[in-house]
């Protein structure tokens, strides 16, 4: 593969995890409903579509080719998201 291509998609699962992150903050009311049918399915169905989503990126930059690196630079945008999401909300708290 190109280094220009998995340049492109390590980028793509960097921003890709900052993403997932945030929807699934927006989500957080289906994940911790208290109606266990709602929360098994709701979660299901936010995975399932974030993988779909992200499968279709993969697709269309690299012809839907997986590399264990990609996992990486996935956990590293949602974590970064998470540590930027936690300290604005100190800011805004202050």
């Amino acid at each position: 593969m190109p280094l220009n291509i998995q340049i492109q998609t390590l980028i793509f699962s960097f921003f890709f995890g900052i993403f997932f992150s945030l929807f699934l903050n927006l989500n957080k009311k289906i994940i911790y409903c208290k109606n266990k049918f709602i929360k098994y399915l709701g979660t299901f169905l936010i995975i399932i579509i974030s993988m779909l989503l992200y499968f279709i990126g993969l697709r269309k930059i690299d012809y839907a080719a997986f590399h264990p690196y990609l996992i990486l630079t996935l956990i590293l945008g949602y974590i970064l998201e998470n540590i930027l999401n936690t300290k604005i909300k100190k800011v805004f708290k202050k």
